[in-house]
């Protein structure tokens, strides 16, 4: 009988946990919600033209509406573009030619580093397990040299999300298109700043 009771004070345990998880869940996404609303009011009442919203699923978020997700907010006609910081809530802006690389950090090891959609992570095995996995963006500022989106944390009681899942599939398939768009800014500026170097040996030379 003594087991039986220890059962059901398991199950019981089990039972407050998965709510508490849940639970503060939905919190993280209501309070995404209530940061993208912000965020895109203050740009909205400044000088950036909103041109692109780049909205990534991430594990609280998959099954939700877009203004649930992560947001990269984009002003294609001045070049600039807004990143969030989801963990205090403070928004981001920036020059394209601000952005150095980017980088894929996937169970604690690098997945990608700045490299085309076809590499990195795109081309990984389908099988396993993913526990964590967050997306870096570097910067050439002294102020904030680096923003970090986490795409896959805090799982219930820190089990893996499996690779073949759709919520896995779809975190990879919304980010894809965010990387896409980094890469095409990258490869601008990595060509301008080739242009630049350039035209300053012809200076020197002369």
């Amino acid at each position: 009988m003594i087991y039986l009771y220890i059962i059901l004070a398991c199950l019981w345990i089990l039972i407050i946990l998965i709510l508490i998880h849940y639970t503060k869940v939905i919190k993280n996404r209501d309070n995404q919600k209530k940061i993208n609303l912000r965020s895109i009011q203050v740009l909205k009442e400044s000088n950036f033209e909103i041109t692109k919203m780049l909205y990534i699923n991430d594990y609280a978020t998959f099954t939700q509406d877009k203004i649930y997700k992560k947001l990269i907010i984009v002003d294609e006609r001045n070049k600039r573009i807004g990143f969030i910081n989801y963990d205090n809530g403070s928004l981001i802006m920036t020059d394209f030619n601000e952005i150095l690389n980017f980088e894929i950090y996937e169970n604690g090891c690098l997945s990608t580093f700045g490299m085309g959609v076809g590499c990195g992570i795109f081309l990984a095995e389908t099988s396993g397990m993913c526990r964590e996995m967050r997306l870096i963006i570097r910067l050439k500022r002294y102020d904030i040299s680096q923003i970090t989106y986490e795409i896959i944390n805090k799982t219930l009681l820190n089990y893996a999300v499996n690779k073949s899942s759709s919520k896995y599939k779809q975190c990879i398939s919304t980010m894809q298109e965010a990387l896409s768009f980094l890469e095409v800014i990258k490869n601008e500026n990595l060509t301008k700043n080739e242009i630049k170097n350039v035209k300053n040996e012809k200076n020197v030379k002369k």
